[in-house]
């Protein structure tokens, strides 16, 4: 209920009543518009710091898994050839066989470590979010 004041009665006098309601009609709707603006600005720098979250949360799983396998099969190495892997499998040096027994052998390893970290990982986003981690699909 509009309450009559002396204000109101001197808008209605001069004829300002129309322009004073569309300026009142007009903050409300800035009022919402702004509540909507500040929900999905909130909403997406939620999404902006999930994904960041994830793409640390993933990366660093299998950079930790892919460097704990490394390790592993450098004494594995030792211990099946008696000396160490070598430092660089493309130095001249360096034999041919043992270069791509080296590449193939950590290739496949770190590989595989890498992957089973990162769905590791993802198993475990979502088992505590109860969604998939952010630019993962559900293909099946």
């Amino acid at each position: 209920m509009v309450q009559d004041t002396p204000a109101r009665a001197l808008n209605e006098s001069n004829g300002l009543a129309p322009q004073l309601e569309a300026v009142r009609a007009a903050r409300e709707r800035l009022a919402r518009d702004l509540d909507v603006f500040n929900v999905e600005m909130r909403s997406e720098m939620g999404h902006t710091m999930e994904k960041t979250v994830w793409k640390l949360a993933g990366t660093g799983a299998a950079v930790v898994a892919g460097i704990a396998v490394r390790n592993v099969l450098m004494s594995v190495w030792r211990a099946v050839t008696k000396h160490d892997p070598p430092a660089n499998p493309a130095d001249p040096a360096t034999e041919w066989g043992e270069a791509l027994a080296w590449a193939a052998a950590t290739g496949l390893a770190v590989g595989i470590a890498r992957m089973l970290a990162s769905r590791g990982a993802a198993a475990g986003w979502q088992k505590a979010t109860g969604m998939l981690p952010p630019g993962l699909q559900d293909v099946s």
